[in-house]
């Protein structure tokens, strides 16, 4: 039995690779959820676990590790059954430059995601500018969160900027397409491996800045998605916080 806690948030993809990593695993876990809207990830007792202020922590016993990609080979290296990382070095290799690859164009996804996601979360806790401030005040004592929150509530949607960034997106999108067009069924191979749990949650989250036909436009991404959903861990680690949730125990 394991005592691993994960801090997570609903409709955020880099906890979700996680939760399939330790599902694939079949290792237990508790979900402990964070309010993003209200920044809960920059409370400093949070900041001491994850200095970065934002998800996913996992807690192994006295063990703190942040960042997905980490956390997850950080999990093949503790549960190596099943593998999800290739054992040759070029594998390897592989596996961390589509980790890169999905960094770099997770910059511009994040982008897009403040001026449509993001504010619609906002939006939706039913606050004023001022009662965000006060709320976020709460947790945190650095004024620069609440300014942001309150400017993101506030400010009318860029639609510009998400127009410029979905151009960089399909620019990148389009170069995993090409990789694709080799027949592999996997970012690295023949195998399931941790690249594929790493891009997977963030493709499938196109529909949040407007782009609903990603894989009529992008076929062998959307052939690899249509496998990844395939696999049990998928549809498993589709975990949402029901309302007034703040816990939750996962057993594979």
């Amino acid at each position: 039995m394991t005592n691993i806690v994960l801090y997570d948030a609903a409709g955020v993809p880099s906890p979700r690779r996680v939760r399939m990593a330790l599902i694939e695993k079949r290792v237990p876990f508790r979900i402990k959820w964070m309010n993003l809207a209200l920044m809960d990830q920059k409370q400093p007792w949070y900041l001491k676990l994850n200095p970065t202020g934002l998800v996913p922590t996992l807690v192994d016993g006295e063990r703190v590790l942040y960042e997905s990609n980490v956390i997850n080979e950080y999990l093949e290296a503790r549960f190596p059954e099943p593998p999800l990382v290739p054992k040759d070095a070029w594998g390897q290799a592989q596996m961390r430059m589509w980790f890169a690859f999905e960094s770099d164009w997770g910059k511009p996804f994040r982008d897009a995601v403040y001026e449509t996601m993001a504010k619609d979360r906002l939006k939706g806790t039913g606050l004023s500018a001022e009662q965000l401030r006060a709320e976020i005040a709460k947790r945190t004592p650095n004024e620069a969160y609440a300014g942001i929150a309150a400017q993101v509530l506030t400010t009318p949607r860029n639609d510009a900027l998400v127009e410029e960034k979905k151009k960089l997106l399909f620019e990148k999108i389009g170069c995993m397409e090409e990789r694709l067009g080799d027949g592999r069924p996997w970012l690295c191979g023949e195998e399931f491996t941790l690249a594929d749990i790493a891009l997977a949650p963030r493709l499938e989250m196109f529909p949040a800045i407007g782009v609903n036909d990603l894989y009529q436009r992008f076929p062998r991404v959307g052939a690899f998605m249509a496998r990844a959903k395939a696999r049990p861990s998928w549809d498993q680690s589709a975990i949402r916080p029901e309302p007034g949730e703040t816990e939750r125990p996962v057993t594979p």
